[in-house]
């Protein structure tokens, strides 16, 4: 496996630019949100930048591909750095409390994960089909859908830096609401194939 150095940083930067820009200073303009996002996706054009993308990218790839597993696991602990690093800059290293608080990951609730698996089928086709600027638009505006799909990296990094204390909660929810949003694009994928 080999690592590519520019898409390593178009993730830390990405990930910087929507922890920084979309989630700590304009999280509720979506519309202003939505063009950063979109402006971040171009500049940073190969990039997933959102950890849903990534969790996209491995469920509807090759499962039994390493490499497509290796590469992917070192876009999401890319994507983590460059939260990790908008969040030191904004908390002015951790003098600032940033208010973080992870969901019980224990809990369960049928309509979320199916709202979440909608919003997956959607993004994911809206991704396929269009540009990155669309895509970013939708995204924002689902965002209250898709889990911690857009803020995946961002409170990842926000945990860790305020001592991980509830890292496996955060784990584990960032990695089940990306795998229900990317079996989401997946299920898309395959009735778009089979019409």
């Amino acid at each position: 496996m080999e690592i590519d150095k520019k898409v390593m940083m178009s993730e830390i930067g990405g990930a910087f630019v929507v922890s920084w820009l979309v989630l700590g200073s304009m999280g509720s303009d979506g519309l202003m949100a939505g063009l950063v996002l979109a402006a971040a996706m171009t500049a940073m054009a190969g990039a997933h930048i959102l950890p849903m993308f990534t969790w996209m990218t491995i469920m509807t790839g090759d499962m039994q591909d390493q490499d497509n597993w290796m590469n992917n696991g070192m876009r999401l602990i890319a994507q983590v750095i460059g939260a990790a690093a908008a969040i030191l800059m904004m908390t002015e290293g951790g003098e600032i409390e940033t208010g973080y608080a992870a969901g019980d990951m224990w809990s369960f609730d049928l309509w979320p994960m199916v709202t979440m698996l909608a919003a997956g089928a959607i993004i994911g086709t809206i991704h396929s089909r269009c540009d990155a600027w669309m895509t970013a638009i939708a995204i924002v505006m689902a965002a209250g859908a898709l889990g911690m799909g857009v803020g995946g990296a961002h409170d990842m990094a926000s945990n860790l830096l305020s001592g991980g204390d509830d890292i496996v909660n955060s784990a584990s929810t960032w990695v089940v609401d990306g795998l229900v949003v990317g079996l989401g694009a997946m299920i898309a994928g395959k009735i778009d194939e089979n019409l």
